[in-house]
């Protein structure tokens, strides 16, 4: 078997059986053309890894420039035995933009679609090679029935129990709503930023895809690009949606994106959604509530506020943690926190790990007596995150220790046997509130009876 005949097969699943002929004549093939034998040859193929994902591209250009659903290529993908990622060098290289060129040169010349498997432009044939060049993803495990308190740091759900039992907590939580604050949040990071979809900025939502079905998240999540600095964010607990900057797209690698994407997907999966919106406001809510209690109300605030900021650090942990899941990538978790520090991009290619690990230790022996010790505390008091070094570290120290491993190599595992070991057992039966709606319901109920969202305290 030939390379002319593993190639005609490929395009056999896209093509028309006359332009198959045409393009058969053209590499003057003079072999068998039925569907048959080229199902034989495709199970038989010898063709190398990069001859392999050339064809895959040119199908795949074929499918965008004729509308044709590109789900026709799993056949080639499968017989290829190329990995389910192969699909997001495609979307990366072969834009929208680029497609909606060829379209414009092919119509000003009279060509028709599978022309591009005949004689073929440069312009074609350099972005199918850089497609090729472009390293192909890893695919991703898939965490089947995972729960968030396999990987939630324990400090996070012993913080979270405070607060869903909190009285104080109680009255931030109706204002929040009474208010509907959430509500602005949404206008405002939905109004001006772009929403991201399977055909605007496909290489993000697949992104998102992947890391949705990593986490075990069946509901996928509104995601939107913003301007700004390196940074992502989820708003709204109801119904959340992420928030990413653009230049996570110039800045971060594939791997680097599911870790960011990962993050606050944890967040999501984790039900932090809510308190991290409420702490969001806290400003304006401490107004409001010292206005209608004549300034007292706001300093029983300051106290809770403390705990809530105590509990967002936490969560962030977590959240870490979800991310390195997402992306099953230490390396690219680590750089992404080097990245986010500070790291000017074109020395990108000079992030030393190990290095920005040190200058975690570093800063950890920093506290060299008490008073070292009360600056360091006084001086997070009030920050909704930690310390990036020390995000790292933890993060390393996780994967280190061999969690993230117990993890990555349970293939199944029952969700029902992971919720008796839930740490939220100390609250059972209790009156907390839906981390969706932030209406007060009893851990005891599996769902939520206001919104009908599950409760992840439920045993």
């Amino acid at each position: 078997m030939n390379h002319t005949s593993a190639m005609l097969a490929a395009i056999s699943c896209v093509v028309s059986e006359e332009e198959l002929l045409d393009i058969a004549g053209y590499y003057n093939y003079s072999g068998e053309t039925s569907a048959e034998y080229f199902q034989k040859v495709l199970s038989d193929n010898n063709v190398s890894e990069n001859q392999a994902a050339l064809i895959y591209h040119y199908c795949y250009l074929y499918c965008k420039l004729t509308m044709m659903d590109t789900s026709v290529l799993e056949k080639i993908r499968r017989s290829f035995k190329l990995p389910l990622s192969i699909i997001q060098n495609s979307i990366k290289i072969i834009t929208v933009k680029r497609i909606r060129f060829i379209l414009d040169d092919f119509a000003d010349h009279g060509k028709s679609a599978h022309e591009i498997f005949k004689e073929n432009e440069k312009y074609i044939t350099d972005m199918l090679t850089a497609a090729v060049v472009e390293t192909i993803p890893f695919d991703r495990k898939l965490f089947k029935n995972l729960s968030s308190s396999e990987y939630e740091h324990p400090t996070d759900r012993a913080y979270l129990d405070n607060l869903n039992t909190n009285k104080t907590i109680e009255k931030l939580v109706k204002l929040y709503s009474e208010y509907n604050f959430e509500r602005i949040l949404t206008v405002q990071y939905t109004g001006s930023n772009i929403r991201v979809t399977e055909k605007n900025l496909p290489y993000l939502h697949n992104a998102l895809k992947t890391v949705c079905k990593a986490l075990d998240v069946k509901d996928i999540p509104p995601l939107y690009v913003t301007q700004g600095s390196l940074n992502a964010c989820t708003i709204g607990s109801s119904k959340p949606i992420i928030v990413i900057s653009g230049l996570c797209l110039s800045l971060l690698s594939y791997d680097e994106l599911l870790f960011i994407l990962g993050h606050e997907v944890g967040h999501i999966k984790s039900q932090h959604v809510l308190y991290h919106s409420i702490g969001s406001f806290l400003p304006y809510i401490a107004g409001v509530i010292g206005n209608l209690t004549l300034g007292i109300g706001e300093l029983a605030i300051k106290g809770i506020t403390i705990l809530l900021y105590q509990w967002y650090r936490m969560s962030e942990i977590t959240a870490d943690r979800a991310g390195l899941l997402a992306c099953q990538n230490i390396d690219a978790a680590i750089s992404v926190m080097a990245k986010l520090s500070g790291y000017p991009p074109s020395s990108y290619d000079e992030i030393d790990n190990s290095l920005f690990l040190e200058q975690a230790v570093e800063f950890e022996n920093f506290d060299q007596n008490v008073f070292d010790k009360l600056m360091k505390l006084l001086s997070v008091l009030y920050k909704s995150h930690p310390w990036t070094v020390m995000r790292a570290k933890e993060l390393q120290s996780w994967y280190d220790t061999g969690a993230y491993q117990k993890i990555y190599n349970v293939e199944e595992r029952c969700k029902e046997e992971k919720r008796v070991k839930n740490p939220a057992n100390n609250i059972f039966g209790k009156e907390i509130f839906c981390s969706h709606c932030g209406k007060k319901i009893l851990s005891s109920s599996r769902f939520c009876e206001f919104c009908g969202k599950e409760n992840i305290y439920h045993k």
